[in-house]
């Protein structure tokens, strides 16, 4: 399967190569467009800023209290997050690429954008990506996540574990469910294969995306139970959250 994933991830590189056209409008770049963005692109990723909750890093439009609508009234199972851009068009755009369009590229793009919020989040041991189930992998070809991270290990020095936080369960997509759907959908969805892995580990949890947080809470609360000393999160885009008041 490994084999398959890295033929996959060589041939989208060579179909789509890197700092040619730009991951986010397709419009040819020059060579040392940083992120394999143009400027127009760059501009309207909206990068991390102090408005955000202290918590779990969403971002807030206006600080008004520490905490988001989300940790205000039930705190994530998680100790800390970041968020590294606004979940806005030029943002979805990339994430869909890469997680639809076959382009495994995009996920250096993304590492090296989540880079200062992933060092922001201060030291950690491992980095574990959030796990895909395999049937989606088989569809994709590859995890996005675990591109995310094997690109971030590059940049922070820090390892990454995987295979060792596994998806058991192939769950219903997330969109359209309310908050308690997500977390019942999501329930019992991960296993740790070996805890002494991760025994007494301050961990880096990496996805693609947060939203209402639910399977990052299930990831967080999977590796805390298995002997984790922390678990941090960062992901590469959130959406604007509300101020609890």
């Amino acid at each position: 399967m490994r084999y398959k994933e890295e033929l996959l991830r060589l041939i989208g590189e060579v179909i789509f190569p890197e700092n040619i056209y730009c991951v986010g409008c397709g419009e040819p770049i020059k060579k040392n467009e940083i992120y394999s963005l143009c400027e127009k692109c760059r501009e309207m990723l909206i990068y991390s800023r102090p408005e955000t909750c202290v918590r779990c890093g969403r971002f807030v439009k206006k600080r008004e209290t520490v905490f988001c609508e989300h940790c205000g009234a039930r705190p994530p199972k998680y100790d800390r997050g970041a968020a590294a851009v606004v979940y806005n068009d030029a943002a979805r755009k990339m994430i869909y690429d890469l997680k639809y369009g076959g382009k495994g590229y995009v996920a250096k793009n993304a590492a090296g954008i989540m880079q200062r919020c992933v060092e922001n989040l201060g030291g950690h041991d491992i980095i574990i990506p959030v796990p895909v189930h395999k049937n989606k992998i088989k569809a994709r070809g590859f995890c996005q996540t675990t591109l995310i991270s094997e690109s971030l290990s590059k940049l922070t020095g820090i390892p990454v574990l995987k295979g060792n936080l596994v998806r058991t369960k192939d769950t219903l997509p997330m969109s359209g469910l309310e908050p308690e759907e997500r977390r019942n959908n999501i329930r019992d969805a991960f296993d740790v294969t070996d805890a002494s892995c991760i025994l007494g580990k301050k961990v880096l949890l990496i996805d693609d995306l947060l939203t209402t947080g639910s399977t990052a809470e299930e990831c967080a609360r999977v590796l805390k139970g298995s002997g984790a000393a922390e678990v941090s999160l960062a992901v590469f885009a959130s959406p604007y959250s509300k101020n609890k008041n």
